[in-house]
């Protein structure tokens, strides 16, 4: 007889990962709301502070900006669509009892839980959450004093670097799963669309997030002052020239981004 932890926690079964997935995301999509909330009232009300939480700096709007984009996207989005509906629809589609690796299924969902824990923490730092869009770009993202959210973007940054590892072994799970896991003749013509959606969601994961991932962990050692990937010699804060060790292209990280 499981227990309660390893039925509705730690569970193995797919659809109770799936529906934990789902909530998951669905609870983001509420924080995501709330922030999108207050920058509606900010908009509609300039002058009139917006009830509990108060008014809004225009670094804090360009943070709130930031945090809910960066919630809708890789946090309610990716989770419920992909995570909550894959993790409980292709199993069954496929003819499996399980995805192909139950273990590694439990590992991502509680790899996805770290990393938006650190993202909701950005919230709360000195400076604020990271300023600089849910794109990142440097050097607004990397230069020193070009935003007063430092320690808020270097959270940012790691948050999605420990997310797109949770994407990562959910998309050699899903891959697995339809190609090496489907009922006897269940042949990949036979199989339904939405079975071939996930899957080629799967490749797509495989093939850029490591790539996304790269970019991610040279613009952390660039916030942390190790090296110099997207930092220019030359640079300038508004009118005012800002100097930095150099010898990097900004440019470069939108080629590995994208």
């Amino acid at each position: 007889m499981k227990g309660f932890l390893r039925r509705y926690v730690f569970s193995l079964d797919h659809k109770v990962i799936g529906l934990q997935y789902l909530f998951t995301g669905l609870g983001f999509f509420l924080l995501a709301g709330l922030l999108a909330m207050w920058m509606r009232w900010q908009l509609a009300y300039p002058w009139e502070p917006a009830p509990i939480v108060g008014a809004m700096t225009p670094e804090q709007y360009i943070g709130i900006v930031t945090i809910h984009g960066t919630l809708m996207l890789l946090f309610f989005i990716l989770p419920t669509l992909v995570g909550g509906f894959g993790n409980y629809i292709v199993p069954l589609q496929v003819g499996a009892c399980d995805m192909a690796f139950p273990v590694l299924n439990m590992l991502s969902y509680w790899t996805l839980v770290p990393g938006a824990i650190i993202m909701v923490a950005s919230l709360f730092v000195p400076g604020g959450p990271a300023g600089s869009g849910w794109t990142m770009y440097p050097p607004l993202s990397v230069a020193p004093g070009a935003l007063p959210s430092h320690l808020g973007q270097i959270l940012w940054v790691v948050s999605i670097i420990i997310v797109g590892t949770s994407s990562i072994l959910g998309g050699i799970n899903f891959a697995a799963t339809v190609l090496r896991m489907r009922a006897p003749g269940m042949t990949l013509w036979r199989l339904p669309l939405t079975c071939w959606a996930f899957l080629i969601v799967s490749l797509i994961i495989l093939l850029g997030t490591p790539v996304i991932a790269s970019a991610l962990v040279m613009l952390l050692l660039d916030q942390l002052g190790l090296t110099t990937f997207f930092l220019t010699s030359n640079m300038a804060i508004g009118d005012v020239p800002v100097q930095t060790p150099g010898g990097g292209q900004p440019l470069l990280f939108q080629h590995l981004f994208w």
